[in-house]
């Protein structure tokens, strides 16, 4: 007895561990209802106000309701928690863990070794003809030529892939590849979407600056710094303003702004929906942070309260997407800045112009007189009236809103970043619009900042590979998924900050890999263990994208026009009234606007192009992370009977002239003896162009091994 006491005694003096005692009570017996209680920083709340302990004791109102009440020594554990400070050992969450010091390494070096401790083995090197292929599509969304897939195959020097690759790399068609991938997860579109998707024509130009940033192999932490407050950070730069079309890329509710009285409910939702997207996309693209989540109360999972999403609010509660006046010339476009941010501010310090209208009548003159500048569609505090929509008088107060409902206001914010990231000062000087924005770029790419720099090695990883070392590259918390190769994502993020951040660099040491050479032929053994290949005992076998089949189409039939940036071009008929129409079938397929590739396409959001939905082409109202990708016989349907391919088939026919040429071109071989003898069948009785279309069809043309 005495043993047993002595025992008890010593057992209350334990330290009482909140991650492996504490939260498996509350998950089972609270989270029910509390949902935030899931995490340490939810239960904080309540901790602190004292409240805990009572309530769960007994005391009105006891808790929980329902279940009947805790075990006395459930209850007899949370209150030594809470005694002995209520302490959180929760271990730091992968994402959030410091990236490691810089060690030498290589890419296979890890993959091998993973291998090897799921008792697996890599596969052998694909032939060369499929690694020409496979790269070519990686890097330009493009099928390689009959010439260059010969010159290829047949050149037997030892630096001939390194060779391929430095030249696919150096070519324009690598930007407008890859600048389409940043577009999906910036969710780019070139219509404001909602009930009124009026048309934005002054979109494109930040499109091209994104094309034409990665074919320069702009530095990555410059790449997000001007895409968030270039204007502040590079005032010299037009194309660093020209960035800012990434906070303005998403959805738009011309109603909400345009039309709807200021003082409204309405009009202040709008407005809220607003800066949310612009924090989404913030967050989610350059820190996989879903920031977000915390709109309407602390975060369910990860340790973001709901005050740390209202203070990355207010890093934007001074801009809004308007067209914004830029110029190529950096001297005028530096003077042209500077003159519409004294304009603002004499504006915001005396709105009715009692004491500065003289002022303000000379910045105006000086205004008028420079030349006539061009326009992008970006974020904006300075811009021409439209309806009720105007800049504000100054920028606007942020509050944590109970709920999310902007009819309950609480706490008044300042700006800031989420403190989850321990390694950096979330706190932001409630400054200028522009300066919160600085501090917010700033924050993001500093070298302690582990999440950016996981985040974009593992989007270039997805693309390469088909998925990425983590699954879920907009959601690097609790409810994303887990690396299949945490070391090397770290060694790789730590490379890729330590060189430069040069993605081009980073591309070819992917490539060049023994994992991403290898065949991607099946092994049922190998899928007993690992079904899905997340190991990478073999190479991912791809279909390719609505755009790499639309601009291999026309690569095929000679008619691809390489014509690169400009305003889009219109594949649709369009008709500007009260609510627009846009109509796909009014549009003529053999038009040259029909030729250009598929990157410079008008993207609308309300009604987008069917032969691409029909391909699993995004949808621009959304963050696009990675792409769905189905298969269904519709999609059959569509690439035989589309107007656009139907026309193609006729001008790859024209091209090919005969059906041995046209496996060559669009399949790099020559058809086989059996092929020959049915598809000649095929053609002689309904024609070349009909046994080409079947030829866009096969999977050898739609699938990259």
């Amino acid at each position: 007895m005495l043993w047993l006491l002595l025992s008890t005694a010593l057992a209350a003096n334990d330290p009482v561990s909140f991650d492996r005692e504490v939260r498996p009570v509350v998950e089972r017996r609270c989270a029910g209802c509390h949902q935030p209680f899931k995490n340490y920083t939810g239960l904080q709340a309540a901790v602190t106000s004292g409240r805990l302990v009572p309530f769960i004791s007994g005391d009105k109102p006891r808790m929980p309701k329902a279940g009947g009440p805790l075990a006395p020594a459930e209850v007899a554990l949370i209150s030594r928690w809470v005694e002995q400070g209520a302490k959180d050992d929760t271990p730091i969450w992968w994402s959030l863990r410091p990236l490691p010091k810089r060690a030498p390494g290589s890419i296979d070096k890890f993959i091998q070794a993973k291998l090897a401790e799921k008792k697996l083995t890599p596969s052998p090197e694909a032939d060369r003809a499929t690694l020409i292929r496979r790269v070519t599509f990686d890097l330009h969304g493009l099928p390689p030529s009959p010439a260059e897939l010969d010159a290829f195959v047949n050149d037997k020097s030892a630096n001939a892939y390194d060779a391929l690759i430095d030249r696919l790399l150096a070519s324009p068609r690598y930007g407008e590849r890859w600048g389409r991938h940043w577009l999906d997860v910036a969710h780019y579109g070139e219509s404001h979407g909602y009930d009124k998707d009026k048309p934005r024509l002054n979109a494109w130009p930040y499109r091209d600056y994104v094309i034409r940033s990665l074919n320069d192999d702009k530095p990555y932490a410059r790449f997000v710094q001007e895409q968030l407050a270039g204007d502040v950070l590079y005032p010299d730069s037009p194309q660093a303003l020209i960035a800012l079309g990434f906070i303005a890329a998403g959805p738009w509710d011309f109603v909400g702004h345009a039309e709807l009285v200021e003082g409204t409910t309405d009009k202040n939702l709008t407005r809220s929906n607003d800066r949310d997207d612009m924090v989404a996309a913030t967050m989610s693209t350059f820190t996989s942070l879903t920031v977000h989540c915390a709109r309407c109360h602390d975060h369910k999972f990860d340790p973001i309260p709901q005050e740390d999403y209202y203070r990355v609010q207010a890093v934007f509660a001074g801009v809004e997407r308007a067209d914004r006046a830029y110029d190529e010339d950096p001297a005028i476009n530096r003077r042209r800045q500077l003159l519409s941010a004294r304009k603002l501010e004499l504006l915001r310090a005396d709105p009715l112009m009692l004491a500065n209208a003289p002022e303000l009548a000379k910045v105006m003159r000086e205004l008028k007189s420079l030349p006539k500048p061009k326009m992008v569609y970006a974020a904006a505090n300075e811009f021409n009236r439209v309806g009720k929509f105007s800049p504000a008088a100054e920028i606007r107060p942020i509050n944590v809103l109970a709920r999310g409902s902007v009819d309950n206001p609480g706490k008044l914010v300042t700006p800031g970043a989420p403190r989850c990231v321990g390694s950096l000062d979330p706190n932001f000087a409630a400054g200028p619009e522009g300066e919160r924005r600085a501090r917010l770029a700033k924050w993001i790419t500093d070298p302690t900042n582990m999440l950016a720099w996981r985040s974009i090695v593992n989007r270039v990883w997805h693309y390469h590979f088909g998925t990425g070392l983590v699954d879920t590259p907009n959601d690097f918390g609790r409810m994303g998924s887990q690396p299949s190769h945490p070391e090397l994502l770290d060694w790789l993020a730590v490379d890729f900050r330590d060189n430069g951040g040069s993605l081009k660099r980073l591309h070819k040491m992917i490539l060049m890999s023994a994992a991403y050479r290898q065949s991607s032929k099946s092994d049922p053994a190998k899928s007993a263990i690992d079904a899905d290949n997340r190991y990478l005992w073999r190479m991912n076998r791809a279909r390719l994208e609505a755009e790499a089949v639309r601009d291999s189409v026309l690569a095929l039939s000679g008619k691809l026009d390489l014509t690169m940036g400009g305003p889009s071009v219109q594949q649709f008929f369009f008709k500007d009234d009260h609510s627009p129409v846009y109509d796909y079938t009014r549009f003529d397929v053999d038009s040259p606007a029909s030729y250009r590739r598929s990157v410079y396409r008008f993207l609308v959001r309300s009604v987008t192009d069917p032969f691409m939905d029909r391909l699993d082409c995004p949808d621009p109202n959304v963050l696009s992370p990675k792409r769905n990708t189905t298969l269904t016989a519709i999609q059959a349907l569509a690439l035989l009977n589309n107007p656009f391919m139907m026309r193609q088939a006729e001008h790859f026919a024209a091209r090919a002239g005969t059906l041995s040429n046209a496996y060559v071109i669009a399949l790099g071989r020559k058809p086989t003896a059996e092929e020959e003898k049915q598809m000649g069948a095929y053609a002689s009785k309904y024609g070349l162009p009909s046994a080409c279309r079947l030829l866009f069809n096969t999977n050898e043309f739609l699938f990259v091994d």
